[in-house]
């Protein structure tokens, strides 16, 4: 591994910008340029999107998780990727992938998150010049080797219908669940009001429904729940919450009101901002069937259950280098090019 070892000091270097304490100047004017852009990526969900980061790129991590690779590889083909922008810096991950291979990256980045990931791709090079030149950034993707891309099912339909014979990993929609046993402590709940309520529940990895077994007290969750949205004041989101609630009282659903937050129960995995779904289950065995029968929709798990698995609660929005997006290994496909 030692010829990536330039690449993997760079990125060790920008692990330690991102923990700073303080923030320079340039890249807290990025993130107020951020927000000024897309309303719903505030500041705080902005820098915590980055502090995740900052925490991520430590040297065991990253060492594990290149540690499976042959990078032996000398073939160097044209990239295109299509970034997501759910949440912040979420096509952060693809372009890490791509620079410890030899490839270049024709790199179309989210018009709601334009600004963060190149900044970062230019710190990169500030560490290790030898980075440059590897990563084109354009609004639109042509003459291209193979493409990636993530977003919403019509989206990657259309991008299908380009790029249909091109090697690719297109990511559309997926959601993501929480199994309850009813035996969790309030620590276990206030972290699991972080996996639904974070980026305001946009992204794959957050929580849009849960579920619980039979007679289950709704009591300590809806305290918790409460507690955490009542903090939310972005208009876009009470504007959802208030149409949310009058659909859903209007169609006679069964719902529980924790402050700004709808629970409904529903059998769907997916669920409107503002609100989450909830489905009783009798048995481990439906459980198991249940997510068997939905697992290409689903990104990822929480639950205290003894599963390799699921997620611990609080840790779904902060996967690790090696938890790929739907489980398709990223970098695997870019060596195999």
């Amino acid at each position: 591994m030692k010829h990536l070892d330039k690449k993997i000091i760079a990125f060790l270097k920008l692990g330690k910008y991102l923990r700073k304490k303080q923030i320079d100047s340039k890249l807290h004017s990025l993130i107020l340029k951020t927000e000024n852009n897309n309303s719903w990526f505030i500041y705080k969900n902005s820098l915590n999107a980055l502090k995740i980061w900052g925490d991520t790129l430590r040297n065991e991590n990253i060492l594990k998780w290149l540690s499976k690779y042959d990078f032996a590889h000398e073939n160097i083909k044209k990239i295109g990727i299509v970034m997501a922008g759910n949440i912040p810096m979420v096509g952060f991950h693809d372009l890490m992938c791509l620079l410890f291979t030899n490839h270049i990256g024709i790199i179309k980045t989210s018009s709601s998150d334009p600004y963060l990931i190149p900044f970062l791709y230019n710190k990169l090079i500030e560490f290790e010049p030898e980075l440059a030149e590897r990563v084109i950034f354009k609004k639109k993707i042509d003459f291209v080797d193979a493409i990636i891309a993530t977003g919403n099912n019509i989206s990657i339909k259309h991008i299908n219908e380009k790029f249909r014979s091109y090697p690719s990993i297109l990511r559309g929609t997926r959601s993501s669940i929480a199994i309850l046993n009813g035996k969790e402590s309030l620590e276990d709940l206030k972290l699991l009001s972080n996996d639904i309520l974070t980026y305001f529940g946009f992204g794959c990895r957050s929580i849009t429904k849960i579920y619980i077994p039979d007679k289950y007290d709704f009591t300590l969750l809806k305290k918790i729940l409460k507690e955490k949205s009542e903090s939310i004041t972005l208009i876009e989101y009470l504007n959802n919450f208030k149409k949310n609630k009058a659909i859903n009282e209007i169609i006679k659903n069964n719902f529980h009101i924790a402050g700004k937050l709808i629970i409904i129960e529903s059998k769907n995995i997916n669920a409107e901002i503002s609100s989450i779904n909830y489905e009783h289950y009798s048995n481990m065995d439906w459980i198991n069937k249940e997510i068997e029968s939905r697992i290409k929709s689903i990104q990822c798990i929480v639950g205290n259950l003894n599963k390799s698995s699921y997620v611990k609660f609080g840790e779904a929005q902060k996967p690790h280098l090696w938890n790929y997006a739907d489980n398709i290994d990223t970098v695997e496909f870019l060596l195999s090019l």
